[in-house]
């Protein structure tokens, strides 16, 4: 798992639009997913950040904590 983390690490910016995690990831983190898991209060909201009054942004250290959490 440390790999994995220091992977996404890497590979993710510090911050990045939600509806980019599909692409970011390979599709194997899917937005409509976290959307539902978001509104379901499973990730927690330290995960997000909002620009303006629409778009969704996601951090990615917490993010990254989460979903290794998520997928064990």
């Amino acid at each position: 798992m440390d790999n994995l983390k220091q992977e996404l690490m890497e590979h993710l910016p510090p911050i990045f639009a939600g509806r980019a995690v599909d692409s970011l990831t390979g599709n194997a983190v899917r937005w409509r997913t976290i959307q539902n898991l978001r509104s379901q209060k499973k990730i927690p909201e330290d995960c997000f950040m909002r620009q303006g009054s629409r778009k969704t942004l996601l951090v990615r250290a917490p993010f990254v904590e989460w979903f290794l959490q998520y997928i064990n």
